[in-house]
């Protein structure tokens, strides 16, 4: 018959096989999940800089296939802001004849070209629009790219985020799995129970999730980086830049650029608007050929036409509100526009200076929280304190270095966000 000490001690074992068992499993498990998925991690080089991985980002941008349009759109303002007529040329054809009623023969046949001519106050209104749709062009580029460097930067920050906390939490397992082999050390020498070592193999189960966790992280960024530039290489150091000097949004900014550019299409569109609800003069150009009766002969003319509309401010007025509305529109989408950037940098530009001197506080805690472990650790491999006393040591000291190292990639990512509000672009 087995006593209670044979029956707890068949558990203990037990569950030790349980729990070695189960560690095998979450290991084999992920790493087989992660194979089947393809998640390969991507490859690292040293002499990948960020105008590479920037160019290659732009160039897959599906932003991109706007270019071909706005320069078409651009040529073919740019063709036509030279002409005198406005629209397309009419050919115009009149016939007459009586066969019908008194059929004495009568003929009338004429035909012309029918143009529509510019004012000559309105003739620069063409050259205004080329101008206007070859700037915003230009603008149109600068913004993109502001947008795209915004994006590899933030791509970067997760990278470089999620492979620090990666190292931080394989330097956690390693930490652990020493705690563990102290803690059976002491188990084997009869000093501590199996409970003890239990509980650092749960601690260690639990670590090794955290890992996989974190290296999912890693993989999730790497494919986003993957997906915006097309590389299946990424840069193996941490990308940082300097933080520039200017401290105020200026006009130059690529969005408040590209918004001017708005405004001042939408004002040139006011005077095309104007110009179409006042209408145009019209000149008609041809020939005529009349017959009176079958006893009569045919008399060839030239004949021109001169139309030229008058009057009517009301409709003129009326015709432009709307281009005037858009106008409007674009300058209060400008000055909000100026507005979210003015606060999205001081808000910046506070949190890091939040960030720095959190900073200096983590290091210190640190650096205690790293003598404190080094400490508990000698002491409990001594026997002198209890497993209760020393894990929370641990726990200490591996958040301590954890908050050092996300505040230092924090204060990274802030700079090149303050560079990003700034309207800077490497």
């Amino acid at each position: 018959m087995n006593t209670p000490w044979q029956v707890s001690k068949v558990k203990l074992k037990f569950s030790y096989y349980i729990n070695s068992g189960l560690m095998l499993f979450l290991l084999a498990s992920t790493f087989s999940h992660a194979q089947q998925a393809g998640h390969e991690p991507l490859e690292k080089s040293s002499s990948l800089s960020f105008e590479e991985i920037f160019n290659h980002a732009l160039n897959n941008a599906p932003e991109t296939l706007e270019r071909t349009v706005r320069q078409q759109q651009a040529k073919a303002y740019e063709a036509i802001e030279d002409s005198w007529i406005t629209g397309r040329p009419n050919l115009v054809i009149n016939y007459l004849d009586d066969a019908l009623f008194d059929d004495i023969g009568q003929r009338e046949i004429d035909y012309a070209i029918q143009l529509q001519l510019k004012r000559p106050s309105e003739r620069n209104n063409g050259r205004l629009l080329s101008d206007s749709y070859q700037s915003q062009i230009s603008a149109w580029e600068q913004a993109l790219q502001h947008y795209i460097a915004g994006r590899v930067r933030n791509s970067l920050a997760d990278i470089a985020e999620a492979d620090t906390l990666l190292s931080l939490e394989r330097q956690a397992t390693l930490t652990t799995e020493e705690l563990l082999d102290i803690t059976s050390t002491l188990f084997d020498a009869g000093e501590l129970a199996r409970l003890d070592v239990m509980q650092v193999e749960n601690l260690l189960l639990e670590q090794r999730q955290i890992e996989l966790e974190t290296e999912a992280l890693l993989i999730d960024a790497e494919r986003a980086y993957e997906v915006l530039t097309g590389l299946h290489v990424r840069p193996d150091y941490t990308y940082t830049e300097t933080r520039v000097a200017e401290e105020d949004i200026l006009s130059s900014h690529p969005q408040l650029l590209y918004l001017q550019s708005d405004i001042n299409l939408a004002d040139v569109n006011i005077l095309v608007s104007e110009a179409n609800a006042r209408g145009a003069p019209t000149v008609s150009l041809g020939a005529a050929r009349q017959r009176g009766s079958f006893m009569q002969n045919g008399n060839n003319n030239l004949t021109l036409s001169l139309s030229i509309p008058f009057g009517a401010k009301n409709i003129v007025s009326s015709q432009t509100s709307t281009a005037r509305r858009n106008k409007v529109d674009a300058e209060v989408l400008y000055q909000n526009t100026l507005r979210s950037l003015d606060l999205a940098l001081h808000e910046v530009e506070h949190e890091l200076f939040i960030t720095n001197e959190a900073i200096l506080m983590a290091e210190e805690r640190s650096q205690l929280a790293e003598q404190s472990w080094q400490m508990s650790r000698i002491a409990f491999a001594q026997g002198e304190l209890t497993l209760a006393q020393v894990t929370p040591s641990l726990q200490a000291y591996l958040n301590a270095q954890k908050e050092v190292q996300l505040l230092l990639l924090r204060k990274e990512r802030l700079i090149t966000e303050y560079n990003q509000t700034i309207g800077v672009i490497p």
